[in-house]
């Protein structure tokens, strides 16, 4: 079994993933909705970057720290949101929190989580940020946002772009 020490980039990862999981949720991490057009946008959006090694330069302190919803945080990135994560580990979204806390960085947590936000926050007490989409049930969204608030949250991550679910072909 491959090991993820043993994983150079993402497609080493994407490949022992594959080999892990069982095929139909694979497809849900890995794909997107009807003819994934985004999703190959997205990805050809990385290949215009590219890291730009600099040479002979001090690197006996390396700082990739920043400061974020006025957290600072370690690393320059977060964990984003994803739904139904207890699909993909059996330590669920619980164990991406601890993970996103030890990384020095916040953790995301998505509407569509199979914990609840308040179990989030009682299990790390890292930054913390909640992915709420805006529901049709007003009053639905700001319960989410009252408990939010009770729970100790650092932000909101608001998503407004998904009218009707992604039909997954």
């Amino acid at each position: 079994m491959e090991k993820l020490s043993n994983c150079y980039n993402i497609e080493d990862i994407r490949r022992m993933a594959k080999s892990r999981l069982p095929e139909s949720i694979f497809h849900y991490i890995d794909g997107g909705s009807d003819d994934e057009v985004t999703l190959i946008r997205n990805t050809a959006a990385f290949h215009d970057y590219e890291f730009q090694p600099r040479f002979l330069r001090q690197i006996d302190q390396i700082d990739t720290s920043i400061n974020l919803f006025g957290k600072n945080l370690k690393v320059p990135f977060f964990l984003a949101p994803t739904g139904m994560s207890r699909m993909f580990h059996h330590g669920k979204e619980n164990a991406v929190a601890r993970s996103a806390a030890k990384l020095g960085t916040i953790y995301s947590l998505s509407t569509l989580g199979t914990t609840s936000l308040e179990e989030i926050s009682e299990e790390t007490k890292g930054p913390k940020m909640f992915q709420l989409y805006i529901l049709k049930d007003s009053q639905l969204t700001s319960e989410f946002v009252n408990r939010c608030k009770a729970a100790n949250y650092d932000a909101l991550c608001l998503t407004v772009d998904v009218p009707v679910a992604g039909n997954r072909e």
